[in-house]
């Protein structure tokens, strides 16, 4: 008999009438792969995972001897290396795992076997439950093949896995070898198919309670600190303090995008921010960052980290669990109240753009924002792409500016900045696109700055400026994050305002595309020569002087700018349309022009 030979219809036998299924002639009873991995973890939650491990690689390699007895009983075999290939035959059929023996050396005294394990249900239970793991997770696995080599060899052989997929590899392999008296790792390996006497396990279970019950008692007293520092409305600042020095170890709370806040002990600070930097990176001193994330309200509002020599033990994560409940509800709170303050600015912003009340009305009410409405102002507006992305960039605008009036309005992120601001509005800009580019690194985002307000009445105003560029220059540059400003497109502002913005930029294709195109192809100048020559009041003179040309050059490249655009400079119709259209060319360009200078 070969061990290839082996088949489901030729092991399986089920009697339809009483429903009884035999394989190998041993009682079999068909039960799901869920079902034993909920047995699985109930052994895990009840034992432990160290114990439960042990439990399950003895009832494994109690199922390997077995198995290869039968086996070895029922069929002539050709070879003892056929029995040995038989039993990964065998573990496939009965549908555990699917093994691929790869190495086979043997002799008298030793044997060396080696294989992948695809498809293992302990991997998939095990992920399913408890997520990946540090070590390797296919304990039935390692017990079953321990014990049915031993039984065919006729003498004791490990198995370990030298990768696993439960623990992050890209697929499970074993390796099997006879035991040696001074190799350390199956030595380590053997105390799991060692069971312990009832006493024992009670005494352990006894001491176990015990521990477990100081524990809780422990961090209910780190919970009652917590809580009365909560009905204070301490700062969460002061409650990271008693989380520090419960645990020993320094503590940060890290809300979602960026704003930050720790009790650090000494040095760990340092580490701290290397790890920011690279979460990958080990660390320096041996020290070791936990990290837990923060839920309220069915929102992620943010993380806590815990860095210490080594991994918290049982009582350290009793007390993290109870700190995380109490911060969460101080968070939330926070998080709800800015919230609220959004909203009452959103509600007083739809009341000035409007125009429903005068403006001595509407300053009884701005006292919401932080501005003084007499005082120059700017209304900077945000479109983004996709914009799912509103809420977390408000989130991380307001971190980053907590000085600043942010808010929601529309589909638009509304940011007021007063013009006596530490930054000139570009550089302010700039580094605001490009901060939000760098966090949120999949959308575009488009900054529309509105003209200066003195005024409550010119600051609705001036937050229509920047919607209106806002979308005109998501029409224009539909790939990229741009920024413009009231300034740049002045000139056609009026007609942002009226005019369906498709409309406008298919006049300005019409009426001077063919012109764009063939400076592009033949790096001409006819574009600058039509601005210098409008800007000029079609004076020939003066624009010659301007662009260095005889009179004969600039008229002979006057005729051809209207051969290509099929328009009358000398009309007033003419140079009406040749105005708007090269202004919105030219503004568009200095908005081009500045994102290549940025990028």
């Amino acid at each position: 008999m070969k061990a290839h030979h082996l088949s489901l219809e030729q092991l399986m036998d089920v009697n339809p009438r009483t429903g009884i299924i035999q394989i190998n002639n041993k009682r079999m009873a068909l039960m799901s792969v869920e079902a034993l991995g909920i047995l699985r973890r109930d052994l895990v939650d009840t034992l432990s995972m160290e114990r439960a491990k042990g439990f399950l690689m003895r009832y494994g390699w109690a199922c390997g001897m077995k198995a290869a007895e039968d086996l070895e009983k029922r069929y002539n075999w050709d070879s003892t290396e056929e029995l040995m290939f038989a039993g990964p035959a065998f573990h496939t059929l009965e549908g555990i795992v699917t093994v691929e023996p790869d190495q086979l050396e043997y002799d008298d005294d030793t044997l060396y076997f080696t294989g992948y394990w695809r498809h293992s249900y302990e991997v998939e239970e095990h992920i399913h439950h408890y997520g990946e793991s540090k070590d390797p997770v296919c304990w039935t696995l390692v017990g079953y093949a321990s014990g049915y080599l031993t039984k065919v060899f006729g003498k004791e052989i490990l198995v370990h896995e030298e990768k696993c997929r439960g623990q992050g590899d890209p697929y499970c392999y074993f390796v099997a070898q006879t035991v040696k008296p001074h190799d350390d790792r199956q030595q380590e390996d053997l105390r799991y198919y060692h069971a312990d006497s009832l006493l024992t396990e009670l005494d352990r279970s006894y001491k176990r309670i015990k521990e477990l019950n100081e524990n809780i008692i422990e961090s209910d007293h780190v919970q009652k600190q917590l809580t009365d520092l909560l009905l204070e409305d301490a700062s969460l600042s002061s409650m990271l303090k008693v989380i520090a020095s419960s645990l020993q170890k320094s503590v940060s709370i890290d809300y979602w995008y960026g704003k930050n806040e720790g009790a650090f002990l000494e040095k760990d600070a340092a580490i701290y921010e290397k790890w920011l930097e690279n979460p990958h990176d080990v660390i320096a001193n041996h020290s070791m960052v936990e990290t837990y994330p923060i839920h309220a309200g069915g929102k992620d509002l943010g993380r806590m980290f815990v860095i210490g020599e080594e991994e918290s033990q049982e009582k350290e994560a009793l007390m993290i669990q109870r700190a995380l409940t109490i911060c969460s509800i101080k968070i939330f709170h926070q998080f709800q109240l800015t919230q609220s303050q959004w909203k009452k600015k959103e509600d007083f912003f739809d009341e000035l753009i409007c125009g429903e009340k005068d403006e001595a009305t509407l300053q009884v009410g701005s006292h919401i924002f932080e501005f003084q409405p007499h005082n120059r102002n700017r209304v900077l507006t945000l479109s983004v792409d996709p914009s799912d992305n509103n809420q977390p960039i408000l989130e991380y605008l307001s971190t980053c500016y907590p000085s600043l009036d942010i808010f929601l309005k529309d589909t638009y992120i509304v940011l007021i900045l007063p013009e006596n601001h530490s930054e000139n509005i570009e550089t302010f800009t700039i580094r605001l696109q490009s901060a939000i580019d760098h966090q949120f690194m999949d959308n575009k985002t488009y900054i529309g700055v509105g003209r200066a307000a003195d005024s409550l009445k010119k600051l609705a105003k001036s937050f229509q400026d920047a919607t209106r560029i806002c979308d005109f220059m998501r029409l224009i540059y539909p790939e990229n994050s741009r920024i413009s400003y009231y300034e740049e497109l002045e000139p056609v502002i009026l007609l942002l305002k009226g005019t369906d913005q498709e409309d406008l930029m298919e006049f300005c294709t019409n009426m001077i595309g063919d012109l764009i195109q063939y400076d592009k192809d033949n790096q001409s100048h006819l574009l600058k020569t039509l601005k210098f020559y409008l800007d000029n009041n079609g004076n020939l003179q003066q624009t010659a002087n301007d662009l260095y040309l005889s009179i004969a050059g600039l008229r002979y490249r006057l005729e051809r700018i209207e051969r290509f655009c099929k328009e009358d400079l000398k009309s007033g119709t003419g140079r009406f349309k040749y105005q708007l259209a090269i202004n919105m060319y030219f503004a568009m360009q200095t908005i081009d022009d500045r994102s290549h200078t940025v990028t």
